[in-house]
């Protein structure tokens, strides 16, 4: 009979997560993982599979946890150009507030792990799929409504949006000026209006 796990395993993931992020997947021991985790070696075997298997499993807890910024956004939002916005300044909070931001923990794996395993490049291009698609569908409604301008196609404009905010997490590692994060998402924003 197989035993029932004992822990939470979001908070599992949560701290697992963290160390991967702080250490990169390299990086990272099964020493920290125990440490960070408070599982025993085996119990992380038995309910993650390997060390590449719970980096995956964090992966996927780190989209949905992130996923949340975007759908406040397009909840809040009364028009495509606004959530475009919103996503952008759901994140400024964050980044400004946590002195130890370590960007995005996708763009973190893109740079470490994107061509070393292929499940985790399939997910991390899916992902960026996700992504422009949500990207394009905003821009093309806004393009309908006449919200944003049409002098691009939606593609080439999502693309424009989806470097825009990659650039804008990476920057607000080492950049607090609230002031500076807010023009880079005005700039990103005054190419498509």
């Amino acid at each position: 009979m197989a035993r029932i796990e004992e822990f939470d395993r979001d908070t599992v993931l949560l701290n697992a997560m963290n160390v991967f992020w702080e250490k990169g997947y390299n990086g990272t021991s099964m020493q920290d993982l125990v440490e960070r985790t408070g599982l025993n070696r085996s119990s992380i075997y038995n309910s993650f599979g390997s060390k590449l298997e719970l980096y995956q499993h964090t992966l996927k807890h780190y989209q949905k946890s992130s996923g949340v910024h975007f759908q406040r956004a397009l909840m809040k939002a009364k028009n495509p150009l606004e959530a475009i916005r919103f996503i952008f300044e759901g994140f400024l909070p964050e980044i400004i507030s946590d002195p130890g931001n370590k960007g995005c923990f996708s763009m973190n794996c893109m740079a470490e792990m994107g061509n070393q395993d292929q499940d985790i490049e399939k997910w991390l291009m899916d992902t960026q799929r996700h992504t422009l698609s949500l990207f394009k569908d905003l821009i093309a409604d806004g393009q309908a409504q006449g919200t944003i301008n049409s002098d691009q196609d939606s593609t080439a404009y999502a693309y424009h949006i989806f470097n825009a905010f990659q650039g804008f997490r990476m920057t607000g590692i080492l950049v607090k000026d609230r002031k500076v994060l807010q023009q880079i998402i005005d700039n990103a924003i005054k190419v498509i209006t």
